[in-house]
């Protein structure tokens, strides 16, 4: 017997009733997406090499995590990180775009880097992206997509976690850290949470930071308190202009999701750093807080300079990511899934193979009115097929014989409650498009 092949390590099969839950969450997050005026979009799975490495991109990090590949003419090429490079490549490519150009891709990218419970080297991203304008009021309406994106699946759990690397950069300013090691310590913290402290300590001591600057840098990010505390906070410590700045823009940012209803969802959180190197301003994370220690379910921010590092002209952007695969692990602990195995709504049986060309036709009759169903290919008798309608879940069988073909009437069963009933099939039709 011949050897079976495995999916390469990182990367999985999705069979339909996984499928399914997937396709529910991309469907409900596209009408999201397009009730707030954002338009599909999608890039080739892979680029050139040079665009994914260069530096101000991903970082050094990610560039050592990336896909790398030739292709039969010597080409250097790689599996794309994420979608928000191919996006910023595009739009360096086309000025004349309208602005602001309002985009949406769901699609897979790929990073080889440890494999965790939660983290594939092939995943699914659902982006958002708004560019072409500098104000905050892009970047809270980016939070409030993400926000209703959620609510529309039914999440309610959750907080945003909201820095700006504007305040980072003062804090590291103040101390006294070298500029050329800024993107060294941003990495650095961004490990907080998910190796703790510790780790966080060690790495900045690998960075260079004496321990008196490590002990004052921890204590800086590590303050809590409301929006407003926060940023009162911060003004007293951070006295530049870079400092200011963005707090100034954290404060837009809060005073307009007042409007949108999301400010009680708003949890300022000077130790987020995110770990791309393109992030310029305001970042953020959406946090799951049931408690079952599940972490981010999107993150994004500010990148106003990530389209001119690919050659077009000075514009800003944001957007933000959210990832589908910590959000069908939580919707699967907290059973949010109302959803059937299957999407056929009927299977039609025959009673034998005289009959065959009427459930053929019958069936036909079913889809052109939009009901999904299903026949036998597998020459099985009526007991089998009825079985294997049970076996998938399908909610409704017709039955088909030479009685009901004379009669021209079918026989319809409730797979569930084992009711059935002789109707005409212009009844049927009218009671499955009703359920």
């Amino acid at each position: 017997m011949p050897e079976k092949f495995q999916t390469p390590r990182g990367t999985r099969d999705f069979l339909p009733e996984e499928m399914i839950k997937r396709n529910f969450i991309i469907n409900t997050f596209k009408k999201v997406f397009e009730n707030y005026g954002f338009s599909p979009f999608e890039t080739p799975a892979f680029e050139d090499f040079e665009l994914l490495a260069a530096k101000g991109s991903g970082g050094d990090e990610i560039k050592d995590q990336i896909y790398y590949f030739k292709d039969k003419s010597n080409r250097e090429l790689g599996l794309r990180f994420d979608l928000t490079v191919p996006m910023a490549r595009v739009v360096a490519n086309n000025p004349q775009l309208p602005k602001p150009f309002k985009r949406y891709c769901i699609a897979r990218a790929w990073r080889y880097e440890e494999i965790r419970k939660d983290r594939f080297r092939e995943f699914w991203q659902c982006d958002v992206d708004s560019v072409g304008s500098s104000s905050m009021e892009s970047d809270a309406e980016i939070l409030a997509v993400a926000v209703d994106s959620l609510k529309a699946l039914g999440f309610k759990k959750f907080n945003i976690k909201l820095n700006n690397r504007k305040i980072l950069s003062a804090l590291i300013d103040y101390v006294d850290v070298p500029k050329k090691k800024k993107y060294d310590v941003f990495r650095a913290i961004d490990k907080l949470d998910n190796f703790g402290e510790d780790t966080v300590k060690d790495e900045l001591k690998e960075v260079g930071l004496r321990p008196k600057q490590r002990k004052e840098l921890l204590e800086l990010i590590k303050m809590e308190g409301s929006p407003e505390e926060m940023i009162k906070k911060a003004e007293k410590i951070l006295q530049s202009a870079i400092g200011f700045e963005g707090l100034s823009e954290l404060k837009q940012i809060v005073e307009i999701s007042k409007s949108y209803g999301f400010i009680d969802r708003i949890v300022i959180d000077f130790s987020l750093a995110r770990g791309l190197d393109y992030y310029t301003g305001p970042i953020f994370e959406v946090i799951d807080t049931s408690g079952k220690n599940i972490g981010s379910l999107a993150g994004g921010g500010r990148y106003d300079e990530l389209i001119e590092l690919f050659g077009g002209r000075s514009t800003p952007a944001t957007g933000i990511s959210l990832g589908i695969e910590r959000i069908v692990e939580v919707m699967e602990q907290e059973k949010m899934f109302k959803l059937p195995k299957t999407k056929i709504k009927v299977f039609v049986a025959n009673v034998n193979e005289d009959v065959k060309t009427n459930t053929i036709e019958i069936a036909n009759q079913l889809r052109d009115e939009g009901i999904p169903c299903q026949i036998d290919l597998m020459n099985r008798n009526l007991k089998k097929q009825l079985e294997f309608a049970d076996s998938m879940d399908i909610p409704f069988s017709l039955i088909i014989g030479p009685d009901e073909v004379k009669k021209k009437t079918v026989k319809l069963r409730d797979m569930k409650k084992r009711e059935e009933s002789t109707l005409k099939l212009g009844k049927v039709i009218k009671k499955l498009k009703s359920i």
